[in-house]
């Protein structure tokens, strides 16, 4: 397994003409080298795949990088993947743009004149976004501890407990399930709350006939999941339940459409036709899902005007919303693969849930 992604990004580096690519953010380290630390940075050649990191991890990133070459550094970093540059003979050296501080870059150069620093962007994220079966099981279960962690929590909302309860009863479901940790900061947001499409949870309290939009996931060995049920507690008001209604048939109208060699924008598009032709996509956002893996946004970007062609394996969410101010939102999400000649969705709770 580790050996495959060594090779991937091999491949890279002999098409982008450089001696070497260096890696210094922790998830990409993580996939290519399988080390699990808070601290460290990949040194990759045609022949020699170096893992620096410091002393707290000497023993761990033995064991977790097989294969790899371990240096341990001191209170300096960077003195120590200069002297691992120079012995190497490299001339020339890639990097992720945009995962790197200019601190991080200018103190490279320094230690390393005379070399050529060669900046690319998202070359590690594009290697990761079609997952191999272990990573699609891995985000499967971190998926299922989130939806029976709902499930558990479906009882204990009703009228009186705040958003803030909400998702704090949530995250410790997540946490007696098994997640390692929230996937990312939970969203609980009801009434007039859920038209923010990223809103805090608050301490407003539930209320009868509300709607409440409910956004969160777990981790399993570093893969996260993703999953928005907007629950009804109650009857809604008809605005609001057209506004539900649409949301819904734009989910299943976009998942019915998947499939590989689609674009990105051409997906985007099936469920922004549903909103538009309800008179309802001046509300939506512009994108429709994101690419899901060990960081919780990745590629593909399912979004509009991206040409990107979707292939079999790669990952991602589906999740049209509505954000009405002053009104309230809806949104509802499903996590699928592409497949062959289509796609699975993960997501098993039901789409439309009424308390």
């Amino acid at each position: 397994m580790g050996m495959k992604r060594l090779e991937k990004i091999r491949d890279a580096i002999r098409e982008k003409g450089v001696d070497a690519y260096f890696i210094p953010s922790l998830n990409n380290l993580r996939y290519f080298s399988g080390f699990t630390g808070s601290n460290g940075y990949l040194l990759i050649t045609a022949t020699n795949a170096v893992l620096i990191t410091d002393q707290r991890y000497s023993e761990q990133a033995r064991q977790e990088a097989v294969g790899w070459e371990v240096i341990i550094h001191g209170l300096d970093p960077f003195s120590v993947i200069s002297d691992a540059i120079r012995k190497l003979g490299i001339a020339s050296i890639g990097y992720e743009s945009k995962e790197i501080t200019d601190f991080q870059i200018s103190s490279l150069r320094s230690g390393n004149p005379g070399i050529d620093w060669v900046p690319f962007v998202d070359i590690c994220i594009q290697l990761r976004s079609v997952k191999e079966d272990e990573e699609v099981g891995g985000i499967q279960k971190a998926l299922k501890i989130a939806e029976d962690a709902l499930e558990k929590l479906c009882p204990f909302i009703q009228p009186g407990v705040s958003e803030r309860e909400i998702a704090v009863e949530l995250e410790i479901l997540m946490r007696k399930l098994g997640s390692e940790a929230p996937a990312f900061a939970t969203i609980v947001a009801s009434g007039t709350n859920s038209a923010l499409p990223h809103a805090k949870p608050t301490e407003r309290k539930i209320q009868e006939n509300d709607l409440i939009v409910i956004d969160f996931g777990a981790t399993w060995l570093g893969y996260r999941s993703d999953i928005t049920r907007t629950i009804i507690v109650g009857e809604l008001e008809p605005v609001l339940q057209n506004v539900y209604d649409c949301v819904h048939r734009a989910l299943e109208q976009a998942v019915a459409g998947i499939k590989p060699g689609s674009t990105c924008h051409e997906v985007d598009k099936l469920a922004r036709d549903v909103l538009v032709a309800a008179d309802l996509e001046s509300y939506s956002l512009r994108g429709l899902g994101h690419g899901v893996g060990l960081d919780i946004h990745e590629f593909p970007r399912v979004v509009m005007d991206n040409p990107a062609r979707l292939e079999p394996g790669m990952l991602f969410t589906v999740e049209p919303g509505v954000y009405v101010p002053n009104v309230g939102g809806v949104r509802i999400e499903d996590m699928v693969v592409v497949t062959a000649d289509g796609c699975r969705v993960l997501t098993r709770t039901p789409r439309v849930i009424r308390l």
